[in-house]
């Protein structure tokens, strides 16, 4: 670039150079013209004159089209440099706008690296508690066994409890029906008493019993014949009732 300027100079100083030579000469021919005015010599001053011109003139024409062609080149190299700077600064652009991708990707991956990470954790974390769980699980079903095998054994108990009620509560009946025979037993003995003693006096059972207990063998005697025959068909028929209700 520098060297098309410097020759560019050169040359409209040599175009310059070689047209202020040209008006010497047309200067010094003319002067010539005048001093020597003989017409052999002006023929051929003029002659000289023609050719030297022609040179100079053929010189400046091939400068002129040099002067041109290095002007096109120029602005060729001036519409290429600048087409240069132009591209360069679209590279720069798009070098610029990249960067800025590229940050914003590093960013991303950044995020996305913490991201995997959390997710990592949170797996692990999981996986953790998921364990316990399992173990927690495990637990409950072996304390579920427990509880199952501790109802059954309860289930067993109470089956048993069950039976034993049962026969507790048929025995109970059994006894209640004796009871019930003996209170007739001591009501009817009481009440031959009284009659005997031809007295009658209202008593509780309680005491119909301890009343009966505590006499003696023979306040059990009577003299009257028809009373210790329904004594002791009483006691024969109670006897008989007794064991069959022992039975």
């Amino acid at each position: 670039m520098d060297t098309n300027l410097n020759d560019k100079e050169s040359m409209v100083a040599r175009i310059q150079q070689l047209e202020h030579e040209r008006g010497e000469l047309n200067k010094d021919i003319e002067q010539l013209c005048m001093q020597q005015a003989g017409p052999g010599y002006l023929a051929a001053a003029t002659r000289m004159h023609f050719q030297r011109t022609a040179g100079l003139e053929q010189e400046i024409e091939n400068l002129k089209r040099q002067l041109a062609a290095r002007s096109r080149d120029n602005l060729n190299l001036q519409e290429e440099l600048s087409e240069a700077y132009r591209i360069k600064t679209q590279l720069a652009e798009l070098h610029q706008a990249e960067a800025a991708k590229n940050m914003e990707l590093e960013k991303q991956v950044k995020f996305f690296h913490g991201c995997v990470a959390a997710a990592f954790a949170e797996r692990d974390n999981s996986i953790m508690e998921a364990e316990k769980a399992k173990e927690k699980e495990e637990s409950m079903f072996q304390k579920f066994d427990e509880i199952q095998q501790r109802l059954e054994v309860l289930n067993s108990d109470f089956l048993e409890q069950k039976r034993l009620n049962d026969t507790l509560q048929s025995d109970l009946s059994k006894h209640d029906e004796q009871i019930e025979s003996f209170k007739k037993v001591v009501n009817k003995f009481h009440e031959i008493k009284q009659h005997s003693l031809e007295g009658f006096e209202d008593s509780s059972w309680d005491d119909k019993c301890a009343c009966l207990l505590h006499d003696s063998e023979e306040s059990w005697s009577y003299n009257d014949s028809s009373t210790s025959k329904y004594i002791t068909e009483c006691i024969g028929r109670r006897g008989g009732d007794t064991e069959e209700l022992s039975g």
